[in-house]
């Protein structure tokens, strides 16, 4: 009996992790722009759902987390992937000054391994930046710690060319693709505008 209960407390310790998530983001912008980050949205999910793709149409949820920040639609969508067994935890968290940084904690687990999150860029007409689908476990195991680099992205949703520019919705909508705007382009291409480090706890 004592031989299954340790057996059986190592498995369910394997199916389950907790990882502290670290974003740095690194985007200055000219004085007179407020440059600052919405809030962010972070979630477990399994590989039945995607929260960006690079060619695929924005969800109303991600476009209204692009365009102003809102992050209660793409909580309503979480909440149905949830009922499906495709959501795992969330958290959001208050925005920040860019330069900044966040920093969270989120617990995943063998059907919910993935992890993605969003932010708005802002000011913008529909900028923004995270990551999807991030894998936690390879080949049964935890990953201990790791970092993946940041990028600008573009929701496809409004057509405004600048950081205070009026909204023009886009119609019909292009899809979602990493942001050329000038601004973020160096003699050596795009670049990124951060790092998240991912890191299991004990």
């Amino acid at each position: 009996m004592l031989f299954w209960l340790v057996s059986a407390s190592l498995v369910a310790a394997q199916d389950t992790a907790r990882y502290q998530v670290d974003v740095t983001f690194n985007w200055v912008a000219a004085p007179e722009i407020d440059a600052h980050w919405s809030r962010l949205i972070a979630f477990a999910h399994s590989s039945r759902y995607a929260l960006f793709e690079d060619g695929a149409t924005a969800s109303s949820g991600l476009a209204l987390v692009a365009t102003n920040g809102r992050v209660s639609v793409l909580e309503a969508e979480l909440a149905e992937g949830r009922r499906r067994g495709r959501v795992g935890q969330h958290v959001v968290l208050p925005g920040i000054a860019s330069p900044g940084e966040f920093a969270f904690a989120l617990d995943v687990d063998v059907t919910h391994s993935r992890m993605s999150f969003a932010t708005m860029l802002a000011p913008s007409p529909d900028w923004f930046s995270g990551v999807s689908s991030v894998e936690l476990r390879i080949d049964d195991v935890w990953r201990d710690e790791f970092s993946v680099e940041l990028w600008p992205w573009d929701a496809g949703v409004d057509s405004g060319p600048d950081y205070s520019g009026p909204n023009i919705d886009t119609q019909p909508r292009q899809s979602v693709r990493l942001l050329v705007h000038p601004d973020f382009l160096t003699a050596q291409g795009l670049q990124p505008i951060g790092r998240a480090t991912f890191k299991r706890l004990p």
